[in-house]
C-alpha cells in the first residue's frame, strides 16, 4: 500500500507469527488493511465469505470490533459468529487512534468447535468446509492470552507507532485535500467524521494540532478563498459563486464575505484582491 514501508511491517508480523502461530494484520485508522501475515484470510474464512450472507455477518463482526476500539481506545477480544477467537488492539499516538493490529481466525480448544459452524449452515455446506475448518490453528486459552499480551505490548511500541503514524498519508493532509476537492459539498463535522472514521473529539483534536483554526472556521475561510478566485476569474453571478463554494444561501454568503473582507462580493469583483490588503475588515 502506497505510503507504507510494508517490508518493515512484514518483518514484525513474521516474527509474531513465528512465535505464536497466529495470523496477524495491521490496519490504518480508516480500517484499511496495510499488511498481514501469513495470508489475508484462512482457507475456511475465504470459502465462507463467498456466501453473501456469511460475508455480511463477517463484515459486521469486524465493524463492531473496530467500533468498540474507537469508543474505548482499548483492546477488544471477542468470538465471531462462527465461534473463532478474534482480537483487535488500537495503535495510539498521543491518545489518537492511528491504526489497529488484529489477530484471529483461531479455534480455541475449549470451544464447542465445528458444531457452531454446523448449526449455521446446511449439512452439505458444513461438510464442504469441515476440512478447511480443522486446518485452522487450534490454540489453548493460555497461549492465546500470552499472544494477546504481546499484541498489546506491540501497540505501545514506539517504533510501530512511528511507522503507522508517519505513513498514515498524514491524515491532516488527506483531510485538507478532501476539503479542497469537495468545497461545494457538505463538509459538516458529521460528514468529515464519517468520511475519515473519526469521532468528533478526534477530529477537533486533529484540527487543534495541525490547522490554524477550528473545523468550521477553517472550512469557512477555504470557501471564501474559493469565492475570491471565482469572483476574479469568472463572470458567474454572485449567487452561483456562493453555491459553488458550498454556501447556497446568497444572503448568508454576502454577510460572511463582507465580515471577512470588509466589502461585498460585488465590491471585491470590482476592486480586486489589492483592495483587501489595504482595507481592514470590520471587527466582529
Amino acid at each position: 500500500m502506497q505510503g507504507y514501508d510494508t517490508e518493515k511491517f512484514k518483518t514484525l508480523l513474521h516474527d509474531f507469527y513465528f512465535l505464536t502461530g497466529i495470523k496477524i494484520c495491521i490496519y490504518d485508522s480508516a480500517e484499511n488493511e496495510i499488511c498481514y501475515y501469513p495470508e489475508r484470510l484462512s482457507a475456511f474464512c475465504a470459502a465462507l465469505r463467498r456466501d453473501g450472507e456469511m460475508e455480511r455477518r463477517c463484515t459486521e463482526c469486524d465493524r463492531n470490533a473496530f467500533s468498540v476500539c474507537k469508543k474505548t481506545h482499548r483492546q477488544h477480544s471477542y468470538t465471531c459468529h462462527m465461534g473463532l477467537f478474534e482480537c483487535v488492539s488500537p495503535v495510539l499516538y498521543e491518545d489518537r487512534i492511528v491504526g489497529y493490529i488484529a489477530v484471529g481466525q483461531i479455534r480455541r480448544d475449549e470451544e464447542a468447535g465445528f458444531s457452531v459452524v454446523r448449526a449455521q449452515l446446511s449439512e452439505e455446506r458444513a461438510e464442504q468446509l469441515k476440512d478447511s475448518y480443522e486446518k485452522l490453528p487450534l490454540i489453548s486459552r493460555e497461549k492465546i492470552d500470552a499472544a494477546v499480551h504481546i499484541l498489546d505490548a506491540c501497540t505501545g511500541y514506539e517504533y510501530l507507532k512511528t511507522l503507522v503514524f508517519s505513513a498514515n498519508n498524514r491524515l491532516d493532509a488527506r483531510i485538507g485535500d478532501y476539503i479542497e476537492r469537495n468545497i461545494e459539498e457538505d463538509l459538516s463535522v458529521a460528514k468529515l467524521c464519517s468520511e475519515f472514521c473519526l469521532s468528533k473529539t478526534e477530529l477537533y483534536q486533529l484540527f487543534r494540532e495541525f490547522f490554524s483554526d477550528p473545523v468550521a472556521e477553517y472550512i469557512k475561510k477555504r470557501r471564501l478563498e474559493k469565492a475570491c478566485g471565482l469572483l476574479q476569474n469568472t463572470e458567474l453571478p454572485v449567487h452561483k459563486v456562493a453555491k459553488k463554494c458550498g454556501i447556497p444561501d446568497y444572503n448568508y454568503f454576502s454577510k460572511i464575505f463582507k465580515k471577512q473582507y470588509g466589502m461585498s462580493p460585488l465590491g471585491y469583483r470590482k476592486k480586486g484582491p489589492v483592495a483587501i490588503s489595504s482595507q481592514k475588515a470590520p471587527e466582529p
